[in-house]
């Protein structure tokens, strides 16, 4: 299960004749105004505690104005804003969880079932023309159902010949999803990123992040790989991208990611009425580059425009795969795919 929904009921208040009642969406300049405040009291848990300082001086300096905003939406924007700005870290943001300022938060079974309905995370698995797996991720499911389905996905695609992995749209996650497929694509074990955390007294630890294996070998060790990426792709899917290309096990193709790297080990600050805030306590290091991808993103190895990405890594894969097997019908069905890939992959999708 992903990391649940904190949200928070808002009391009941009182208006007086002086000031007009207001939609259940919208905000007093009271509520605005302790929106605020916790805001800049919970970024004393950042990470970089200069930084931190930084942008709560800009969020003081900017208090009157953000009082004034009475939707609930318009608020978390505005915040944003001036967070992104001034620290630059793409993941300290402001989000609205609920559908109003009222509501309380999912129950644990709601969010249970959210997952089940979003299939962990899971988009695709489906073999393509010329048996070249394609597995398409929309998010990394931090519970061992996530790691479940990566077994599952990988045990129907194991027996193609290359294997194309879209994260064009996945936005992270992290956790037990992304360290077993990280675990099935390789025989030696992948080195993943170590991660400083900010503790809460101040004081820091360094974790190093490791990969799952399953139960038998590997699913996936020997065959070529292509990872899709682009700018939707965030935070834990530009680990797996950036620790995929440390280890040299993919080929990266698409366009530069987005640039998150910084990540929390927390639940996400509570800033009531509906809004949440993601405030990182922790810094990326990648043992294999002494680097990571904060700010910068992680740069494709074949760059292409992202509508050509999936046929580019599908031409590729094609020249790389190695068929154990032919049949006439197989051989016509790779020599089409081959002679003409885009051609291929729409008729495929025709069907």
């Amino acid at each position: 299960m992903r990391k649940g929904l904190w949200l928070a009921a808002a009391t009941a208040l009182l208006f007086t004749s002086a000031q007009p009642a207001l939609a259940a969406e919208e905000l007093t300049s009271k509520q605005a105004g302790q929106v605020v405040d916790t805001l800049v009291a919970e970024l004393n848990g950042y990470f970089d505690p200069a930084k931190a300082q930084t942008v709560q001086a800009a969020l003081k300096a900017q208090r009157g104005q953000f009082v004034r905003i009475h939707d609930r939406a318009a608020l978390a924007d505005a915040l944003s804003a001036v967070t992104l700005k001034v620290s630059g870290d793409q993941h300290m943001k402001v989000t609205v969880t609920t559908a109003n300022a009222q509501a309380v938060r999912l129950s644990e079974a709601d969010e249970i079932l959210v997952d089940k309905r979003l299939a962990y995370g899971l988009m695709a698995a489906r073999r393509l023309p010329a048996n070249i797996g394609y597995l398409k991720l929309r998010y990394f499911e931090q519970g061992e159902e996530g790691a479940a389905m990566i077994d599952a996905a990988l045990g129907l695609l194991k027996d193609t010949d290359a294997l194309i992995i879209d994260l064009r749209e996945n936005t992270g996650g992290g956790g037990a999803t992304d360290e077993r497929l990280l675990g099935q694509l390789s025989r030696a074990p992948l080195v993943m990123e170590a991660i400083r955390w900010r503790d809460p007294d101040g004081k820091t630890t360094t974790l190093s992040r490791h990969v799952r294996q399953g139960p038998g070998d590997p699913l996936y060790a020997d065959k070529p790989v292509y990872l899709l990426v682009g700018g939707q792709t965030f935070s834990a899917a530009e680990a797996f991208a950036y620790t995929m290309q440390a280890n040299k096990r993919a080929v990266l193709v698409g366009t530069r990611t987005r640039g998150g790297g910084n990540p929390a080990n927390r639940p996400k600050p509570n800033l009531g009425f509906g809004l949440v805030a993601f405030i990182p306590n922790g810094q990326v290091v990648h043992p294999l580059t002494g680097g990571g991808w904060e700010g910068v993103g992680v740069k494709p190895d074949v760059e292409t425009p992202l509508d050509g990405a999936l046929t580019e890594a599908y031409r590729r894969a094609l020249a790389a795969a190695k068929p154990l097997v032919s049949t006439p019908k197989s051989e016509k069905e790779r020599a089409d795919a081959v002679a003409d890939p885009a051609k291929a992959l729409i008729a495929d999708q025709a069907l």
